[in-house]
């Protein structure tokens, strides 16, 4: 049997940062991580296209889900100076671009990943890669960890960080099982950060992109906004802006609620020329038409937006695309112009866990002391992560909780040997 000082469950974020900080006191003993996937931090490689959105410049309680104003406390203490400055002393440079996130210098998510496994093994930390833990067990001094091998380590402090259900493919959600078989809770678990799947079937523009301003409708009234660059797939709605909706949508269809008050519709509408006013709009495709007039009707929006969508809303506003532009009537051209600007699209649900980058709920805040993640129910325990009920939104902050929980977790399971 293997005797350790600290066993981490989980190779991800807040696993190896936990390493790594525990790692940087000498006093720490032995420490173990635990990861099931064959490489250490899967899921973080895959981190902002690649290039690894480590944290964000505009971190606040404001960016945050579930149990937030218990997280208060963990979030002062870890801003995003603060974690800027801990992969600092771990060997990496980072930049922040014109929107407050936070990469490293080098753009790669590979570096991330290296730096934080080469600094914990650097430091003794011992890895052990294609093995989960199938079981926890508390005892009279300290934890016993059976694992999927049949092997059994005994650790004097054990920190969960065995990641969410989201993306089970690079982690996995059995942190959930071990901490309720030690007495935890967990919430109502739903994907977020994902996509959201239409009733329109969308295949004519499927891999088309657009810059809009896209509005949840609840009920069809307005529920909250985001702008960025819309993607459509053959039948849903993704790309970051509409990851923020997937929030509140991933509530509804879990829930049947929007923050407690119930609704019975979702929708999202859709301004696709979030730079032209209504008039501005229709006045330009009256120009058009009076200066095009040969033209056929489908190349109305070639100039404004993507050929593809522009196509598409030309037809649902009724208008033949073969039909010339001064055959056109006035009215219908405002009703196309109202369209491009109020596009709307029911809602019937998002995608499922394979497609989500987060996962919303977890095992409550109020059950660890969130300046050091440890369980308040089974002292020597620690809990990180996408485990617990808080998440963030698209940008950086999900994995700044991941680093800042690690860190607490790391620092006071090291302080305390």
């Amino acid at each position: 049997m293997k005797r350790v000082n600290i066993v981490i469950l989980g190779g991800g974020a807040a696993g190896l940062m936990a390493a790594c900080t525990a790692a940087q006191n000498k006093n720490a003993g032995p420490i173990v991580v635990v990861e099931g996937n064959p490489k250490l931090g899967r899921k973080l490689l895959a981190t902002g296209n690649g290039r690894c959105n480590l944290t964000n410049m505009h971190v606040s309680p404001a960016h945050y889900h579930g149990d937030v104003r218990a997280a208060e406390p963990l979030l002062a203490q870890y801003t995003p100076e603060k974690i800027r400055a801990v992969f600092r002393t771990l060997g990496l440079i980072t930049r922040e671009d014109s929107e407050g996130r936070v990469y490293p210098h080098n753009l790669q998510a590979a570096a991330v990943l290296s730096i934080l496994r080469d600094y914990a093994a650097e430091h003794g930390v011992l890895f052990l890669l294609e093995r989960t833990a199938v079981s926890v067990q508390k005892m009279k001094k300290g934890f016993r960890i059976t694992l999927s091998d049949g092997e059994e380590i005994e650790a004097a402090k054990c920190i969960l960080a065995c990641g969410g259900a989201a993306s089970p493919k690079h982690s996995c959600s059995d942190g959930y099982t071990l901490a309720k078989t030690l007495g935890h809770t967990v919430t109502l678990l739903y994907p977020v950060l994902t996509q959201l799947v239409c009733k329109e079937k969308l295949k004519s523009v499927s891999g088309a992109r657009c810059a809009a301003e896209a509005t949840l409708l609840s009920d069809g009234q307005p529920v909250c906004s985001e702008s960025g660059e819309v993607q459509f797939t053959d039948n849903s709605l993704s790309g970051i802006c509409i990851f923020g909706l997937s929030i509140p949508a991933g509530e509804f269809f879990s829930t049947g609620k929007i923050q407690g008050k119930p609704y019975k519709t979702l929708s999202v509408r859709l301004d696709c020329l979030p730079d032209l006013s209504f008039r501005e709009l229709a006045d330009y495709l009256l120009e058009i038409r009076a200066n095009f007039p040969d033209r056929p009707a489908g190349d109305l929006l070639t100039g404004l937006m993507h050929m593809k969508v522009g196509f598409l809303l030309i037809q649902r506003a009724g208008i033949d695309p073969n039909l010339l532009l001064r055959r056109i009537p006035q009215g219908q051209i405002q009703k196309l112009a109202a369209l491009i600007k109020g596009w709307t699209l029911e809602i019937t649900g998002t995608k499922g866990w394979n497609d989500a980058q987060v996962t919303a709920g977890g095992i409550p805040l109020s059950e660890v002391n969130v300046e050091t993640m440890e369980s308040k129910k089974v002292p020597g325990l620690y809990l990180t992560g996408e485990m617990l009920n808080i998440h963030g939104d698209c940008g950086g902050y999900n994995l700044h909780f991941a680093w800042s929980t690690g860190c607490a977790a790391g620092a006071d399971a090291a302080r305390r040997s």
